[in-house]
Parts: C-alpha cells; sequence; structure tokens
C-alpha cells in the first residue's frame, strides 16, 4: 500500500534495503574503492530503477564483477476507473 508507483516501490525497497546495510553507490562513479568482498550495495536511477546486489567473500578489488538482473513492471496495473470496453462479460 505504500508504493501505488514505481517510483514509490523504488523509495520504498531503497529504504528498507539501506535498513538491512546496504550502502547506496551511485552509478556515475567509479566503484573500484567503494565495492569490497562481502559487501551489500544498492543502485537507483531516475527514481524508478533499482539493482541490489551482494559481493562474495572471494572478491578481489578493483577486479571486474557481473551482474545477472531480471525486470518486472510490477506494481504497475493501472486499471481505467471507467472503461469503455465491454463484452463477453469482461468490462
Amino acid at each position: 500500500n505504500s508504493s501505488p508507483s514505481a517510483f514509490h516501490a523504488v523509495q520504498t525497497a531503497k529504504e528498507r534495503l539501506v535498513g538491512a546495510g546496504f550502502t547506496v553507490l551511485n552509478e556515475r562513479e567509479m566503484w573500484t574503492d567503494q565495492v569490497q568482498p562481502n559487501g551489500r550495495y544498492l543502485v537507483t536511477r531516475n527514481q524508478s530503477a533499482l539493482v541490489a546486489f551482494t559481493v562474495g567473500g572471494a572478491y578481489e578489488p578493483g577486479h571486474g564483477f557481473n551482474i545477472v538482473a531480471a525486470h518486472t513492471d510490477s506494481p504497475c496495473l493501472k486499471v481505467k476507473p471507467v472503461s469503455a470496453v465491454d463484452g463477453l462479460g469482461y468490462l
């Protein structure tokens, strides 16, 4: 209920992740000195997208790493208050 839009969802998720110990990174900065083994991080873009990731203990700072991601549009269900379409028992 606290996230009626993608912007609200990102803010809510960001607050929860920061509360759980995640560090906010800036996507426009180099992360070489910031990302550390066993770290927990998040990045936001345009207040409508969020990427959160953890780093394993074997990570060596300065070396690259891969991020595997998924995408969802939820919560983005939008229902018109008055639909002009009706038929087959559906509005």
